[in-house]
């Protein structure tokens, strides 16, 4: 996993979106990257397969995915801010 796509995933997560919505998705993350590549250079250079395989990556680390319980496949990538990975 590229550290510096972490550090700018991070930066994305809490400065731009910040902690106070509960669930974000990987097409919001991807909005803010295109819409400022110029701060996101590691990520907006990448194709944009690869630059969400690199958000799913990187997420799925650190936040537990937030689906329905009913549905068995994970197609809508959104991702739960308050059940962080590793933390109680």
């Amino acid at each position: 996993m590229n550290i510096d796509a972490g550090d700018e995933l991070e930066y994305i997560v809490t400065v731009c979106i910040g902690e106070k919505f509960k669930l974000v998705s990987q097409r919001h993350i991807e909005k803010h990257i295109l819409e400022d590549p110029h701060l996101f250079p590691i990520l907006a250079r990448l194709s944009q397969k690869g630059r969400r395989n690199m958000i799913s990556r990187i997420m799925n680390a650190r936040y537990e995915l937030w689906n329905e319980p009913d549905r068995p496949k994970k197609r809508n990538r959104v991702w739960n801010m308050l059940k962080r990975r590793g933390s109680q």
